[in-house]
């Protein structure tokens, strides 16, 4: 059989035992080493130039020159301007080593910025002489979370991806995904024997592609257009050339052995196996099959659907395949398991002899399936660099270090720090800056870290620690290190607001931040962990992990600063609105406490009026985040509106938006995963669901009666929450006009006054259940 013969391969590698790690380093460095750019040095150079242009205009870019020498070290530049009248020079080993170089330039001698929500650039004229050397300690610098196509991508177009490309080159990444592949499921699928009905009842809609390719879902959100397939696919040519134009490298899809329910009664003496259900999907959306690894079906459908997608979209020799991502193999043997992994990379070799296999460690994560036994036989079923895997949230419950290295295969240390792209100030800097340098310095050589990056499920939030995580990729040792989280906030502040932040309330709200939000170094896991923008209970215990009180003090200075003349830029009142908005969720949070004590100390009067305040919280947050247009609904709804060409589809792909920020699953399986605090959202789900349960709590008061937690939440699924997953109600795409910083400020004085009759919020976590369920760990 095809798989035996693989293991067979392999065998040699299964024998080195303890000693993996020990060799391991060098000999994966050596492997990965043909995973580079493949673009000719000149169409990188034409490609750096074009992104200078398009970050600081033509003529401005005329001030740099670039040369690209692929002989350099890898992921290495120089710059050089040695007087006022001069270019500045870069000299790099790749195009995107050439626009890290110029980034670098930008903000650590111009003092300037490119974030997500916008950019500042001002210049200094003349530009400043500089002379400055980095070769970076990391082979890869990565970026993507499969999930991220979901969460933040899904309605994305070529404008979106255009800007998006050209921050990736300022920030130096090598590496990421290329995850479309449903257009060549539908070839395989229909060569198969599968009908077009039954192809439609497998792939999911737009909003729900990540977990569908997972094998965790089938179907939900669908079925997916012929229209939409196309579009996808031509954009994925789209990023992909213009990626590797710039030398980065892009991983392809691979086999995980995950397919349509069909495929049991078209081929009857195959053996499948039902994946388990996950997060009690229903039936009809729920178990897909698995496909035993030792059917020669594997090698089969993994070598065709590989070689598919390297005829579309090119191979820079790097494909990713997560065969259990939440959910459990059908058996725990070494045998199994050994199988199941030979036969995921044998299908990507026998295509591409040089195929390295990208892996998201994410399974190992909170999962006692995987022992230290069963992880060493799933991972040395591979030779030793030929897989890499992601360490997905290195920042928290890092892995390399319990998996003795994933057994000597390389690895890149990942800071996650989001799920589902909610919003919310947090991070863990110190827990990254620490993290980073042990991996990368440890003494003896067993670690087999080569490189970092980032895994956020969805983007556009704590766009600051994000770009200290990646810029730990490229600043190891020596006179480029990075000195120290104070003064890299201190330096960052800088080049987000303007020179005339340097010594300035808003330099030093940063510092605020930095020691409070984005200074979480427990274990406890961060997502959710806001009332207001949680289905009404009982029984939710908020807490923080910084000190509220300084946390209002660097608000207030912010704030401050933003009042300050024509100090507050564009970044500056984005700032100001997520700092406000996250004070108005702590005092959302304090005022739960309280209307909790006044419910089961039966005070009417001061429940009531606690109640007024809570409401009219929420009213007022939703106006403060309609000044911003990064804080709109009406934006996500109608991009994802913008691809129908029906009134049919423009609504399925409305509902695919909405569902998967409010149920997520058709019974609300996993809901307010990914909700937003977005205005629109605060006004008519969020508000309506805490009416609805704070008039239960009131009548119960009232008539000295109880309440039932489980009655009210089968009414605020009835009554809110079902019917806006349909609702058409159109919202304001752009900004209200309202000055964000006068409203804020208001925002602010009012109601930090109320503070002091409220009750504080605790600083530990409450104490719960550390009992793993499977299909719980996450999203519960």
């Amino acid at each position: 059989m095809w798989p035996a013969v693989w293991l067979l391969l392999a065998a040699p590698w299964l024998l080195l035992g303890s000693t993996v790690a020990k060799v391991a380093p060098t000999y994966a460095a050596h492997i990965l080493e043909h995973v580079r750019p493949q673009a000719p040095a000149e169409v990188q150079l034409k490609a750096a130039l074009e992104v200078i242009a398009r970050t600081i205009g033509p003529e401005q870019a005329r001030h740099f020159t670039v040369q690209i020498n692929s002989s350099l070290e890898r992921n290495s530049f120089h710059i050089l301007k040695e007087t006022e009248t001069v270019p500045v020079q870069i000299i790099a080993s790749s195009g995107v080593a050439a626009t890290k170089a110029f980034y670098h330039y930008l903000k650590y001698s111009c003092h300037c910025l490119v974030a997500w929500e916008g950019s500042q650039l001002e210049l200094p004229s003349p530009l400043p002489t500089v002379n400055v050397t980095v070769v970076a300690p990391s082979s890869f610098v990565y970026y993507q979370n499969v999930c991220t196509w979901s969460y933040s991508f899904s309605w994305w177009k070529w404008s979106q991806w255009r800007s998006h490309i050209d921050w990736m080159a300022l920030q130096g990444i090598t590496l990421s995904l290329a995850p479309f592949q449903e257009d060549v499921w539908t070839e395989l699928y229909l060569e198969y024997n599968l009908t077009l009905p039954q192809i439609e009842n497998h792939l999911s809609g737009p909003g729900f592609f990540a977990w569908q390719r997972m094998g965790n879902v089938r179907g939900w959100g669908g079925p997916l257009t012929k229209s939409f397939a196309q579009f996808s696919s031509n954009l994925q040519q789209r990023i992909v050339k213009e990626m590797r134009r710039l030398g980065m490298v892009l991983a392809l899809p691979a086999f995980a052995g995950h397919l349509p329910v069909p495929f049991r009664t078209l081929y009857p003496n195959i053996t499948f196996t039902d994946v388990p259900v996950w997060n009690s999907f229903p039936p009809q959306y729920a178990s897909p099959l698995f496909l035993d690894p030792t059917e020669p079906l594997f090698g089969e459908l993994g070598s065709r659907f590989v070689e598919r997608m390297i005829e579309r979209y090119g191979t820079d020799h790097i494909y990713f395949a997560d065969p259990f991502n939440e959910i459990d193999p059908v058996s725990a043997g070494g045998r199994y398991l050994q199988a199941v992994a030979s036969s995921i990379y044998g299908a990507m070799v026998s295509v591409d002899p040089a195929a390295v296999w990208l892996l998201q460690g994410w399974m190992f994560v909170k999962n006692p399936f995987w022992s230290d036994r069963a992880i060493s036989a799933f991972l040395t079923a591979v030779p030793i660099g030929r897989l890499l895997v992601l360490d997905l949230q290195s920042e928290q419950f890092p892995q390399y270090v319990r998996t003795g290295s994933y057994a000597g295969q390389p690895f890149i240390w990942c800071m996650l720090s989001n799920f589902g792209g909610t919003l919310g100030m947090l991070g863990s800097v110190e827990n990254v800056y620490r993290g980073v340098r042990e991996a990368r310095s440890n003494g003896n050589g067993s670690y087999t870290m080569l490189g970092t990056g980032i895994t956020p499920e969805g983007i556009n939030q704590n766009y600051g620690l994000y770009e200290f995580a990646l810029e730990m990729g490229w600043y190891g040792d020596g006179a480029t290190a990075i000195p120290g989280t104070e003064q890299w906030f201190n330096e960052y502040s800088v080049a987000r607001y303007g020179p005339r932040a340097a010594g300035s309330a808003g330099q030093r709200a940063w510092d605020v931040f930095r020691r409070t939000v984005y200074n979480y170094v427990g274990l406890e896991r961060m997502h959710g962990k806001y009332t207001f923008n949680r289905r009404p209970s009982t029984k939710i215990s908020p807490w923080v992990w910084y000190n509220e009180t300084t946390f209002n003090e660097g608000l207030q200075l912010l704030l401050t600063f933003a009042g300050t003349g024509p100090s507050c830029n564009a970044l500056c009142r984005y700032d100001v609105v997520d700092g406000t908005r996250q004070f108005a969720q702590n005092v959302a949070d304090r005022l739960y406490l309280t209307l909790m004590d006044d419910y089961k100390g039966r005070r009417y009067a001061e429940f009531r009026q606690h109640a007024t305040q809570f409401l009219t919280l929420l009213l007022e947050l939703d106006q403060l985040l309609q000044t911003e247009d990064h804080f709109l609904l009406g934006r996500w709804l109608e991009a994802a509106r913008s691809f129908g060409e029906t009134g049919l589809e423009r609504q399925k792909y409305e509902y695919n938006a909405r569902i998967q920020l409010t149920l997520w699953g058709p019974q609300g399986q996993i809901v307010d995963y990914a909700n937003k605090q977005w205005a629109g959202m605060v006004a008519d789900f969020f508000l309506p669901r805490w009416q609805l349960f704070l008039g239960e709590l009131d009548l119960a008061l009232a008539t000295n009666g109880t309440i039932s937690d489980t009655k009210i939440r089968d009414q605020v699924f009835r009554n809110v929450e079902l019917p806006f997953t349909t609702d058409n109600k159109r919202y304001a795409t752009v900004a209200s006009g309202v000055d964000p910083v006068r409203l804020a400020r208001s925002f602010y004085e009012k109601w930090s006054r109320s503070l002091a009759g409220l009750k504080e919020l605790p600083t530990v976590a409450p104490q719960r259940s550390h009992r793993v369920k499977q299909r719980s760990r996450w999203f519960s």
